[in-house]
């Protein structure tokens, strides 16, 4: 019988590793006006990735907007911002799985604004929002709000429909015009 002798820094890393969660995509929750919060705390220092997901309706077409803030730390006598976030990007999720990126717009700064550059067809999105902790050897945090409008999608065959009774409304008003001045 062999016996396995680790070092303790060995240990200690092969501990943390199996005591660390996996890392995943939280599903946002969209209440019946179409907002959702989102929300991330860091407890030590470094940078991070953290990506939220959801989804478009079938038949819809969506329209986000979002809205960030940092949370702030007392260190005497001022209160300081405990995170930066650098950049907070939408991507549309394939079906294999994989990931688009999509043009989005980030106005950092004290009132952080985000949304991407076109509107949403049915499908699975998310976003990341990359930042580090801005005070040294503390963690940080940061809350949002993303607002999702839909609208259903206009059809073809609902243009088709609507272009002929406009054509008819149109005939009906030039023949009484007609008559009027015969």
């Amino acid at each position: 019988m062999k016996h396995l002798r680790l070092s303790p820094l060995a240990a200690l890393l092969l501990a943390g590793g199996l005591l660390a969660g996996a890392a995943h995509a939280d599903p946002l929750v969209f209440d019946a006006a179409g907002n959702a919060t989102f929300s991330a705390l860091h407890a030590g220092p470094g940078s991070y990735v953290d990506e939220f997901l959801f989804a478009v309706d079938p038949e819809l077409m969506g329209w986000a907007s979002g809205t960030a803030a940092v949370g702030k730390t007392w260190i005497n006598p001022n209160r300081l911002a405990n995170y930066g976030i650098s950049d907070i990007t939408f991507f549309r999720v394939n079906l294999d799985n994989s990931r688009t990126n999509l043009l989005s717009v980030f106005n950092g700064g004290a009132a952080i604004e985000f949304y991407p550059a076109d509107p949403l067809v049915a499908g699975n999105y998310g976003f990341s929002v990359s930042g580090a902790t801005a005070l040294a050897g503390r963690g940080g945090s940061y809350a949002g709000n993303l607002n999702l409008v839909t609208a259903p999608v206009p059809e073809p065959a609902g243009f088709l429909m609507l272009s002929i009774g406009l054509g008819l409304l149109g005939l009906c008003a030039r023949g009484k015009a007609d008559n009027k001045l015969g």
